[in-house]
């Protein structure tokens, strides 16, 4: 048996690495603990009105409220501790891991929150089909994601209304909404509704409106949120 400059031991012809020298797997398994105490933690608090024998959070007595609030703060906490155990056990300890991986649950709500809804409404687009568009059973069925608020983008941009009569407009798109306008507008000559609004909060409604000239042609056409 001989030792090498690198540290590496030989025994009859085998190279054996120490545990040590195995930086990336101790990265991952901290990385790893942070992210499943992050997800096991945020899956308790996110259930735990179904958890807990109360129907109200304020039936709930004081200790059971401070439990839910500390497992709600224990990847945080965590991450603490494993800091602490840093100044003790020395480099071995990946604290920036472990925090990474508990972020990384976080990071990941945030993203969907703010781009999800955009990603959402790319999926859901589709190419303007007249067919389609004047089948007003497929609204009923699709709620959420009508074919008439799929393919709204694509009617404005192809141009096809522009300079349009009045006339025009309902052979090619079918009859307007009633004569009833969404609440707080009156600004347009003929509208359709196409759907909830898109967004993370799809509360209101999304309409095409379409405005006419004197001669009662398409001057502008855009789309509403009520």
């Amino acid at each position: 048996m001989t030792m090498r400059p690198s540290g590496r031991v030989e025994r009859q012809g085998t190279t054996m690495k120490p545990l040590a020298e195995s930086p990336w797997k101790q990265r991952g398994l901290f990385f790893v603990a942070g992210l499943l105490v992050a997800l096991v933690c945020g899956m308790i608090v996110w259930h735990w009105m179904s958890l807990v024998p109360y129907d109200a959070f304020d039936q709930q007595p004081t200790w059971l409220k401070g439990l839910g609030s500390f497992v709600g703060w224990l990847p945080w906490i965590g991450v603490a501790v494993v800091l602490l155990v840093r100044f003790v056990k020395g480099r071995s300890i990946r604290v920036g891991f472990y925090f990474l991986g508990t972020v990384t649950p976080v990071a990941i709500l945030i993203g969907w929150l703010c781009f999800g809804p955009l990603v959402e409404d790319r999926i859901h687009r589709q190419k303007f089909n007249l067919e389609t568009w004047r089948d007003q059973q497929q609204g009923e069925e699709n709620a959420m994601w009508p074919p008439r608020l799929c393919m709204v983008d694509d009617l404005m941009s192809s141009g096809k209304l522009d300079g349009l009569t009045s006339s025009q407009v309902v052979e090619l798109l079918g009859p307007p909404h009633d004569k009833s306008f969404p609440f707080g507008c009156t600004q347009c000559d003929i509208h359709y509704y196409l759907g909830p609004e898109r967004g993370f909060f799809r509360i209101d409604s999304e309409w095409l409106f379409i405005a006419l000239d004197k001669d009662g042609k398409v001057t502008r056409y855009w789309l509403y949120r009520d």
